[in-house]
């Protein structure tokens, strides 16, 4: 290559000009060289120059589109980029409220509560209960044991075949399985459990809204306390176990139906009276 190919005009001559032209438009194309546009000295300059600029700058104007709606320079989507980060959103992050799960000791139901008439022994199981008055009757019938696994029962008839109950016995055999000396929770689940298929619907729910140890002479216990739900029914079941010294604990059993809900008062007198066998 020479000095002069190097330095002299870089502009091909009309006839490459006019392949290359043909190549991007088309053979039908209008030839090059009939078409002049004039600058301002009056020199005229090939179209293709106009052309070509024109095509560079649609190309620059459609590559920053594409950067700025979808490449790289795309803005972040409010509703997406904090996954995309690996971050949680804005609906995602934990709350930093803290939850309302505690659950909290025997409420002071309010009203009257019924009177006190005597003492219940029940010495199958350890323990005695007071006997209740008002509206509150001893079941006195040699069925008690078999039909509600029993050995006491109080109760008030609240609707037809609908009772309000009081019931004490030792834990059921089938359940002494689940007797912890130091975890009496396990016993309360299984014997509100069996109660809940004997006494009630079918499609009841309970909800745990009560709990606490309890203390009967010298001897360890726990209470907690359900509401009842179910289509038909609505009640409140308090169950109590009391360690005795025996092999299973002592049971105390209370379910008040939402309809005597003015009974509630003596589920805290049931526990405040609440003694051993061997106590005065």
């Amino acid at each position: 290559m020479t000095a002069g190919q190097i330095s002299g005009s870089r502009t091909p001559p009309p006839e490459r000009q006019q392949e290359l032209w043909n190549t991007v438009f088309g053979d039908n194309y209008q030839a090059m060289g009939d078409q002049e546009v004039l600058d301002d000295d009056g020199q005229g300059k090939p179209v293709w120059i106009y052309a070509l600029g024109g095509s560079v700058a649609v190309a620059l104007v459609i590559a920053l589109l594409w950067a700025f709606l979808a490449g790289p320079l795309a803005g972040e989507d409010p509703t997406t980029s904090n996954v995309a980060a690996g971050q949680p959103s804005a609906s995602q992050k934990p709350s930093t409220t803290r939850s309302s799960t505690t659950i909290g000791k025997l409420p002071a139901y309010p009203g009257k509560a019924s009177p006190v008439l005597g003492r219940i022994p029940d010495a199958a199981a350890g323990i005695s209960v007071p006997r209740l008055g008002g509206k509150w009757q001893l079941d006195q019938r040699a069925t008690v044991k078999g039909t509600f696994g029993f050995d006491t029962r109080q109760y008030v008839l609240v609707a037809p075949e609908r009772y309000a109950q009081l019931m004490t016995g030792p834990l059921m055999p089938k359940l002494a399985s689940y007797y912890e000396q130091d975890n009496l929770e396990p016993v309360i689940k299984q014997v509100v459990l069996t109660a809940r298929k004997r006494f009630f619907p079918p499609d009841n729910k309970v909800r745990k809204i009560a709990q606490q140890p309890i203390k009967v002479g010298g001897q360890t216990g726990r209470l907690i306390a359900y509401s009842l739900t179910s289509a038909t029914e609505k009640a409140t079941i308090v169950t109590m176990a009391v360690n005795t010294g025996g092999s299973v604990p002592a049971i105390v059993y209370m379910s008040i139906p939402s309809e005597s809900k003015q009974l509630l008062p003596d589920v805290r007198t049931v526990m405040n009276q609440l003694r051993l066998s061997t106590q005065g």
